[in-house]
């Protein structure tokens, strides 16, 4: 039974949520450009001397740097300035300051620390730059609650020493100034590295991977003026140009990830779930053992922290793993060109024709992703093949014929003047043998519930002027319908885009009951901001779905990102489709399901349940689909922060009759960028 606590006595519980509210600004990509600081102040503010700079290598964090002997761990790194080429080895590169080790060449992220827990760990840092000092952060005990640096002066070596006593995952960083992780100028972002501390007998056979984000402010005043640019980067890498991983069906996949940007990351696995085994910062980490193990296939990352991941592969064909925030995997953050000799150092900063990056671009060989139209995509996504194991064909999927399937028609849409003067974009289900309208759309797309192991043949006719796509989000299903065009599927099979006109069949047994979305992947800033995103309940034949009980609250977008300046080019929400709710009636004593859904393409959105002077209680049942264990499913205040791709599960059984408020907001303060509120009036009866 639900209760009331006062707003007081919740604050210990809700304080590590409530906290990231002050953070909001950051949760949008864009937003966070205009919170940056004045960059007129620093000595280092002026464009790198390019001329004078080295290459900067890209560190895929396999080989540890230093030496480690009789227990003692010892690494000497310095500071220098160079270019990163986060795409082709010869195309445009970004100036940057980044770490290396004496004498080496430059990396980013900057050499990995990598030590047996008990090591005696010494490091050295040298600083040549003449009119900079620099503090580096992280190198020292990591169970200390604060850290204020290591400043090491123009010109000057400083050592650190301490114990490598708690294991984990952790990074160090720097900064030129006295600056947060999260407030660094554009010539710093890249000076952060892996600290990984192993407990004995743990295993090593994982990968590691630090995020990156670098953005340099546009100026007006030059003869030729700079625009604004951006780049965020996997080790130092940009897709398609980050590491395509290969593993086989069954085996055991390890993972930390490492948030070393200055803003949040929704972290998302294509066709498969992942356990977090823990997560952290630079200082410190929370272990996760048996089913206290959160089990999902989104996990939201703030600016600074980490995660250990573990999963399996257990269906064969492409997949992805990518930040789900829409601007983060943009074509907007493809380098511009430069018209200068192949294998020139060229600065991307400069005006020039943009190259949209695909799918396709390193699809692998002798794929037909080659002879379609690729989907655009660049920045934070990883490519992952998975091969069949011994004994399984190549390319299996689910397309051989099912005459039981159950058969929907899903339109994709447009009407005109939905948002203002900009068009929406949307899905309808086609019943019967007649067509509707073609401006008829719905927003939010049709809900639609599926049962668990019946079979589904779900037909995308696309009837926008441009191609699209449909991803499946949180359902196992097999590779080839799985929505990503260009790249879903296996060698010689492919998913192409659905080209105008065109449609495109997809079919799968969704095995498991929970609340999913279905959502475009294609021009997701567009197309993912103007409507084209829905539910998908599957329920279990014994407890069909009961609009009664089964309250769905699905956060979307309200217009194309791109072409909304007033909202600082970021869609703003809607809530099931409505900037104004209508209430929700519900009765004392009855036990609801609220199945709460983010699928906004630009913000962190909390979900919170009061009434005038306390929260309410609920109890989580499920995340990203997954029933919870019993560990997991304790009562807690009704406050929740979730990122775009991120579904969670509660039980709310109100008590006595009365007035309740459901609010669903982002914060967005100090940059000029509006936030927004949408609250929903909760009528017990």
């Amino acid at each position: 039974m639900a209760a009331l606590r006062t707003v007081a006595a919740v604050l210990a519980i809700a304080t590590a949520q409530l906290t990231a509210a002050s953070q909001a600004a950051r949760v949008s990509p864009r937003a966070h450009r205009q919170m940056l600081p004045a960059h007129s102040a620093s000595p280092r503010s002026q464009p790198l001397r390019v001329s004078a700079v080295s290459r900067i290598t890209t560190n895929d964090n396999r080989r540890p740097a230093g030496r480690l002997e009789r227990g003692v761990y010892t690494l000497r790194l310095e500071v220098r300035e160079g270019m990163l080429f986060p795409e082709e080895a010869n195309g445009p590169g970004v100036p940057a300051l980044a770490f290396a080790e004496v004498g080496a060449a430059l990396q980013v992220p900057g050499p990995l620390v990598r030590v047996p827990q008990g090591t005696e760990v010494r490091v050295s840092i040298h600083n040549p730059l003449p009119d900079s000092s620099i503090t580096v952060h992280g190198l020292g005990t990591q169970s200390r609650a604060d850290d204020s640096g290591l400043r090491i002066p123009a010109g000057a070596t400083r050592q650190v020493t301490f114990k490598a006593e708690t294991p984990g995952t952790f990074f160090y960083w720097g900064t030129t100034g006295n600056r947060d992780l999260n407030d660094r100028e554009w010539h710093e972002s890249q000076l952060s590295g892996a600290l990984v501390i192993d407990a004995p007998g743990a295993p090593v056979e994982d990968r590691v991977f630090v995020i990156g984000h670098w953005f340099r402010p546009g100026d007006s005043t030059l003869a030729v003026p700079r625009p604004d640019q951006e780049l965020m980067v996997i080790n130092g890498r940009s897709w398609p140009h980050t590491e395509r991983l290969t593993f086989t069906q069954g085996d055991s996949v390890r993972w930390r990830w490492i948030n070393a940007s200055a803003v949040s990351h929704p972290m998302h696995l294509h066709g498969f779930y992942f356990y977090v085994e823990s997560r952290g910062d630079a200082r410190t980490e929370r272990t996760y053992s048996g089913d206290a193990r959160p089990f999902l296939v989104t996990q939201l990352m703030l600016s600074g922290e980490t995660m250990r991941v573990s999963w399996v592969p257990e269906r064969s064909g492409n997949w992805l793993f990518h930040c789900h925030f829409a601007f983060h995997v943009s074509h907007h953050l493809v380098l511009k060109r430069d018209v200068v000799a192949r294998g020139a150092v060229a600065d991307s900063t400069t005006a020039g024709g943009a190259t949209h990056a695909s799918h396709a671009a390193q699809s692998p060989r002798g794929s037909v992703a080659a002879a379609v139209v690729p989907h655009q995509m660049a920045g934070l996504v990883l490519g992952i093949h998975v091969r069949p194991a011994a004994g399984v064909p190549v390319g299996a999927s689910t397309s051989s014929a099912r005459p039981r399937a159950r058969a929907i028609r899903l339109l994709a849409q447009a009407a005109p003047n939905r948002f203002g003067r900009l068009a929406g974009f949307g899905y309808v289900v086609q019943d019967g043998p007649a067509p509707p309208a073609r401006d008829s759309i719905s927003i939010p797309g049709p809900l639609l519930v599926l049962r668990r192991g019946e079979p589904v043949r779900i037909t995308v006719v696309n009837h926008l002027a441009e191609a699209t796509a449909v991803h499946w989000h949180g359902i196992e299903l097999e590779s080839f319908p799985d929505g990503v065009p260009g790249w879903s599927g296996a060698p010689g099979r492919i998913m192409p885009p659905i080209a105008p006109r065109d449609s495109f069949v997809a079919e799968f047994v969704p095995p498991r009951a929970g609340t999913f979305i279905y959502h475009t992947h294609a021009n997701e800033q567009l197309q993912l901001g103007s409507g084209l995103y829905g539910a998908l309940l599957v329920v279990d034949p014994e407890r069909p779905f009961d609009s009664a009980i089964d309250k769905v609250i699905l956060v979307g977008g309200a217009g194309a990102a791109d072409s909304l300046p007033q909202f600082g080019l970021e869609s703003p929400g809607l809530v099931n489709g409505s900037s104004a709710p209508p209430p929700m009636d519900l009765r004392a004593g009855t036990t609801y399901r609220l199945r709460f859904i983010n699928i906004n393409p630009d913000f962190r959105v909390f979900f919170s349940l009061m009434s005038d002077s306390a929260l309410a209680v609920w109890r989580p049942v499920a995340k990203d689909g997954a029933d919870l264990p019993a560990l997991q499913r304790a009562e807690r205040a009704a406050v929740l922060l979730t990122g775009p791709g991120e579904t969670a599960d509660f039980e709310f059984t109100p008590a006595t009759p009365g007035e309740w408020r459901l609010e669903v907001k982002t914060q967005i303060s100090g940059n000029g960028v509006p936030g927004w509120i949408i609250p929903i009036r909760v009528r017990v009866r």
